[in-house]
C-alpha cells in the first residue's frame, strides 16, 4: 500500500483528534490477539483488521456450522465444514492485505495459553465458556498482558478490561476477571443459552472500540469497569469492579 492509499483508506480516523496520525501509527505497531471466532470474534475482527492494527493472531479450533451464520457475519454458506481460524485469516486478506496474520486451529489451555499470548500486546477474550476466560485471564496477569474481555448471553452482554498485573493511582492493584465472583464453571455458552446475533454484534463492536482505544492510550476506558448491556430494555450500566484480596492464583494473591 502506498503512502497516498494509507492516507485514504484512514483518512476518517486521522480527523479524529483523539486517533489522528500519531494514533494511527500506534494501532499500525500494534499486534493484537483474538481468542474464538464466533459471534464476538466476528465484529472485534472487522473492525481491528479495518482499523489498520499491523498485526493479528487468531485462535480457535472449531469448524464453521451453519448454526453459526445468524451471529457469525464473518462466514457465509460456502465456508461451512471448514476450520474458523484459516477462513478468517483470508477474510481479513480481503479487508487489507498489509496485515500480518496469524492464525492458530488450538483451542486455549492452560499448558499452551502463555505461549501462544506472549508475541501479542493486547489479548481479546472472545470465548463463550467461564472456564477458558479463567485460563486466558490468569495467563494475562501472568505475562503482563492487556486484556479485554466479553460475553453474551441471550439478549444481554459484558464488557471489561483487565490490566490486573499493574496498580491504580491509589496503590490498590487492578481486578481482574477473577474479581467478578462468577461461581459457576459451567460452559455457560450460547448452544445452551441462546443468544440474539445483532447483540453479539454490539457487544463485539463495544469490544472492539474498547481494544482500540487500549492502543492508542485513551484514558477513558473500562480498566476497573464493568460495561452491562441490556437489549430488552436498552439500558446499559457501567459498574465499577474492585480489587478482591482473596482472589486466589496458584496459592498467591493474583494481583501482588
Amino acid at each position: 500500500m502506498t503512502k497516498d492509499d494509507s492516507f485514504e483508506r484512514y483518512s476518517r480516523h486521522l480527523v479524529l483528534k483523539q486517533i489522528g496520525g500519531q494514533g494511527q501509527e500506534l494501532l499500525g505497531k500494534a499486534k493484537v490477539l483474538i481468542i474464538g471466532l464466533g459471534g464476538l470474534g466476528s465484529p472485534v475482527l472487522q473492525y481491528i483488521s479495518s482499523s489498520g492494527v499491523g498485526k493479528i493472531g487468531l485462535i480457535d479450533n472449531d469448524r464453521v456450522d451453519i448454526s453459526n451464520l445468524h451471529r457469525q457475519t464473518i462466514f457465509s454458506m460456502k465456508d461451512i465444514g471448514s476450520y474458523k481460524a484459516t477462513r478468517a485469516k483470508k477474510f481479513i486478506r480481503g479487508i487489507n492485505p498489509d496485515i500480518n496474520v496469524a492464525s492458530y486451529r488450538n483451542r486455549i489451555t492452560i499448558l499452551n495459553a502463555e505461549k501462544l499470548i506472549k508475541d501479542y500486546d493486547f489479548i481479546v477474550d472472545c470465548t463463550d465458556n467461564h472456564s477458558s476466560r479463567l485460563i486466558i485471564n490468569d495467563a494475562c496477569f501472568k505475562s503482563q498482558k492487556i486484556l479485554i474481555s466479553a460475553s453474551i448471553s441471550g439478549f444481554f452482554g459484558q464488557v471489561s478490561t483487565y490490566k490486573s498485573f499493574e496498580r491504580d493511582k491509589n496503590g490498590i492493584p487492578n481486578p481482574s476477571y477473577r474479581c467478578l465472583k462468577i461461581i459457576s464453571n459451567s460452559e455457560e455458552n450460547c448452544d445452551y443459552h441462546g443468544v440474539l446475533g445483532s447483540v453479539a454484534g454490539i457487544i463485539g463492536s463495544i469490544q472492539a472500540t474498547e481494544v482500540i482505544k487500549q492502543i492508542i492510550g485513551e484514558k477513558e476506558n473500562l480498566i476497573g469497569k464493568l460495561l452491562i448491556f441490556d437489549g430488552l430494555s436498552y439500558k446499559m450500566k457501567l459498574m465499577k469492579v474492585n480489587w478482591d484480596p482473596n482472589n486466589i492464583l496458584n496459592g498467591k494473591n493474583n494481583n501482588v
